[in-house]
């Protein structure tokens, strides 16, 4: 046998085992489509088993069973668009609680490690608030002392000066200055104290 016909010959070979082949697995799916059984509640209520389902029992849970009776596969019923956003939320929920978990579990390995950073964290804030009230302090008495010179030239008859009245209204910017850093530092504390206590729930509910 030549070349060429040995060629064909190899091809008809492979083409013929192809063909098989498809006929094999079209018979095999149409043998399983055959003995695929549904079992699927009726719009009566009443449980049905069935070759086919009907088309408007799709949407509820049915199960599929082989030609013995057992279920194959279990299909959930579709949700509803109040259910569907309910399992959005849960979802966002846990993959939240998951992300969480990952960042607490590994920045600490102990509720003590989280006790700790906290307390640096809020000893840190406790120093600038402990500067800042001191510096009120200090203004405050320097706004007052301004205010009583002030007060004792105009007793007298006196003028107050440029330079009296704008290290009095100094005194004041400044005052206000530091009472509003303090209002931060006392809302950083209470943010920190919040955030760690979110740690310590996240870290010891564990992994979700």
């Amino acid at each position: 046998m030549s070349d060429p016909d040995l060629r064909k010959a190899i091809m008809r070979t492979r083409a013929i085992s192809l063909l098989f082949a498809l006929v094999v697995s079209i018979s095999v799916q149409a043998a399983e489509s055959q003995t695929q059984i549904y079992r699927f509640t009726n719009a009566q209520g009443k449980t049905e088993i069935s070759h086919s389902i009907p088309n408007d029992r799709v949407k509820f849970d049915y199960d599929v069973l082989d030609a013995s009776g057992r279920v194959v596969r279990t299909v959930a019923a579709e949700l509803t668009g109040a259910e569907l956003e309910a399992k959005k939320k849960r979802d966002a929920e846990l993959a939240e609680h998951r992300a969480t978990w990952v960042r607490v579990s590994t920045m600490y390995q102990t509720s003590a490690d989280i006790d700790r950073f906290e307390a640096e964290e809020i000893e840190a804030v406790e120093t600038t608030l402990a500067n800042d009230r001191a510096k009120l302090i200090a203004l405050r008495g320097q706004h007052n002392d301004l205010l009583a010179q002030a007060a004792r030239i105009e007793r007298s008859g006196g003028t107050l000066t440029n330079i009296l009245i704008q290290n009095i209204e100094r005194a004041a910017g400044q005052i206000k200055l530091v009472e509003k850093s303090i209002k931060q530092r006392e809302k950083e504390r209470r943010n920190i104290a919040a955030k760690f206590k979110a740690e310590r729930v996240a870290f010891k509910r564990g992994k979700c």
